[in-house]
């Protein structure tokens, strides 16, 4: 994370980003707007638009580009994934015969691509946080207590926004599993390569590439609120990390 904006950062100054960040990103989830990035939120806005800004701090611009470059990528590279993986395993699944083999086998691969997905949170947006709290073993662990927390409370309207009104719900035969660990994939590609990206756009281009493949429609009401909230949240995170930076620089 320091690669993006050369010099230090007071710890205030670092509370007030993450608070930025994490504000515009509760609202959004609270007003059931389409899933926001937290990722972009935090680095695209409150970091680099908000923080640096205020406090004339020089940016790596090259390394802010290429990270903007993925955001575009990964959801692309993610709808591929998902297609290639969405056809061997529908192969698979036609091929058992067995009504309770079959529902166990579809079971546990929806599972482990959940499980999987869950792990990428963790290891790619939630190391976001962790990055600027530059905390130990301890706040790692408060951390991805929250992490949990806001997904039993929160989550319920961006989770109908992705799996039903984006598009027709995929269900275990229909490309729900190859949905999720294309994401997965695509989120793993960036963690090898150390680039923040958000699972959230990695997740809706996958749901997208594996309709279109399957030649559902897409809703478009629904995609364009997603794009829309792609820019407004790290734009509104950026004004309002921008803001509050400024006022307390003044002190």
């Amino acid at each position: 994370m320091s690669g993006l904006a050369r010099g230090g950062m007071e710890p205030v100054t670092i509370g007030l980003v993450l608070f930025s960040a994490a504000i515009t990103v509760t609202l959004a989830s609270l007003w059931g707007n389409p899933p926001i990035s937290t990722t972009q939120a935090i680095i695209g806005g409150a970091l680099v638009g908000g923080a640096t800004l205020a406090e004339g701090l020089p940016v790596d611009w090259p390394v802010v580009g290429k990270i903007v470059l993925t955001w575009i990528i990964s959801p692309a590279l993610a709808g591929v994934l998902a297609v290639g993986t969405y056809i061997p395993y529908k192969h698979l699944l036609n091929r058992i015969k067995h009504l309770g083999l079959l529902e166990l086998t579809q079971k546990w691969l929806a599972f482990t691509a959940s499980a999987y997905a869950s792990f990428n949170l963790g290891a790619n947006e939630l190391a976001n946080v962790i990055g600027l709290a530059d905390g130990g073993s301890g706040v790692k662990g408060l951390l991805a207590i929250a992490l949990g927390i806001g997904a039993l409370t929160f989550s319920y309207e961006v989770m109908m926004t992705v799996g039903r009104d984006l598009a027709p719900p995929l269900g275990p035969t229909s490309g729900g599993f190859s949905a999720q660990m294309g994401a997965a994939l695509a989120v793993t590609l960036a963690n090898l390569f150390g680039i923040p990206v958000s699972s959230g756009q990695a997740i809706v281009g996958a749901i997208s590439g594996v309709s279109l493949y399957k030649g559902e429609k897409l809703n478009k009401k629904a995609l364009k609120g997603i794009l829309r909230g792609w820019v407004t949240a790290p734009t509104a995170s950026g004004v309002l990390a921008f803001i509050l930076v400024s006022l307390f620089s003044s002190f």
